[in-house]
Formats: C-alpha cells, structure tokens, sequence
C-alpha cells in the first residue's frame, strides 16, 4: 500500500500540506511514532534541527508547536523540547493516524487499534441498519461489489474494503461516530496488509461483509451488529496470530 493511497479516504490538513513546519512536523512526528525519540527524550536543539532540514528558525519553531498542540512534545527554557509520555499524545488527531501508514507499528498498537474497532464498529452496523438511507445503502452495496471485483488486485481490494466500513459508519448518522472514522481508517489499513495478504484470503472476507450489508439491506439491526462482530472477531484472530508468531517484533 503506498502513502498515497490512503489520501483517497483519509482527509488531509494543515500539516500534511507542503509547508516547510508541515513537513517537519511530520518527519519529527512519525519518529517519535516509530520510537526513534521516546518519551522522556530531548530532541535534538533548535540550530541542529535547522542544519539537519536546512530551514530556518522560524519552520522548525512552527513545527515543534504543531507537535506540541498534539500532545507529542513539551518546550521547557533552559531544558529543551522532551518527548511526553504515549498517554499525551492525541492519538485520534488526523494527521497522527496518517504518520501510522508511514512507519512500521509495533504489535501492541496494531492489537489496540483492533480492539477499538471491535468496540466501535458492531454498534456502528446496528445502527446503519436502523437509519440508514437509500443512497447510504447503495455507498455500502458498491463497496461490496468493489471488493468482488478487484479481490485479485489487493491495493484496490483495500480502498475498497476499507470504504465498506467508512459507509457503514456514515450510515449510523451519529455525527460522534462520523468523528472517529480516521480512527477506523487507519486500524483497518495498518491491519489489512496482515490479514488478507492476497486474493484468497480477499475472497473468504467477501461473504462476511456481504452478510453485514444484506442485514443493513434488511433493516435488521441486531443481525448486523452480530454479522459485524463476527466479521472483526475473524480479523482479530487473524491478527493475532500473526502477532504471537511474530512475538515482539514490529510487523
């Protein structure tokens, strides 16, 4: 999956622009994401970062703010810019879930972004099911038919997967589910790429969203919920296994 594959869904902002405290801020961000500066750490002084970007002042000032506001740094006189603890950093921010498709994700956060989906996703169903509208449901039937027709092409596969579930989730009408659909974005892109690594494995996921969409076609909102569950407990195993073969190692 390329970086640029996921701007199709996930919405761009201010820092991902192509400012120069944009660009920064993303590079220095996704280190800290990746572990290169951990909590506790100082980052390296203002005149170094200037030299290792070859910017002025003022972008690397600008870009150092931009990751304060999220929670990733804090600037104290005298001491310098530290890394905040994990617990600070603003982990639902749009453009912090963009930096996670960028670098390499530790185990422990893919399996927390799993579990914030099997939290979040089977009620989302249940209620698309109940409110749902007609154009809502024809967004979440095309995805379906997306899935079929490119389940040999797996980047395709992927958007069109991961459209699925974002109308599923515009379908519940709840502008604070709406809020979190970056956040399902990013788990399903990150976890994807382990759970259906080809067009065999792309094939037996289709008839599990299929049944998700027939219980939302059908009005009927416990099936949905159950069909959901169903659907992530299988990606969850999935995932796992993989995690246990793989120990502590990043995926």
């Amino acid at each position: 999956m390329n970086p640029q594959d996921t701007d199709v869904l996930l919405p761009t902002s201010n820092t991902l622009s192509r400012s120069l405290s944009g660009q920064i801020s993303r590079k220095l961000g996704e280190r800290i994401l990746s572990g290169e500066f951990e909590p506790g750490q100082l980052l390296p002084d203002e005149n170094a970062l200037c030299d290792e970007f070859g910017v002025s002042r003022t972008a690397v000032r600008e870009a150092i703010k931009m990751l304060v506001a999220k929670g990733f740094l804090e600037v104290r006189q005298r001491i310098g810019t530290r890394v905040l603890d994990v617990r600070n950093w603003q982990m639902l921010d749009r453009d912090v879930l963009m930096w996670h498709q960028s670098i390499t994700v530790d185990n422990a956060r893919l399996i927390s972004l799993m579990e914030l989906r099997q939290s979040i996703e089977p009620d989302a169903a249940y209620f698309a099911a109940a409110r749902r509208n007609d154009a809502q449901l024809a967004s979440i039937l095309d995805a379906c038919m997306q899935m079929e027709k490119n389940a040999a092409n797996n980047s395709e596969y992927v958007l069109s997967d991961a459209r699925f579930h974002i109308a599923v989730l515009h379908a519940a009408n709840n502008p604070y589910l709406d809020a979190l659909e970056n956040a399902i974005f990013a788990g399903l892109m990150l976890s994807i790429r382990i759970t259906n690594p080809d067009e065999q494995r792309n094939r037996k996921s289709i008839p599990l969203h299929s049944s998700i969409a027939q219980a939302i076609e059908a009005q009927d909102p416990a099936a949905a919920r159950e069909r959901m569950q169903e659907h992530l407990a299988d990606s969850a195993r999935r995932l796992s296994k993989v995690v246990n073969e793989t120990g502590s190692k990043q995926i």
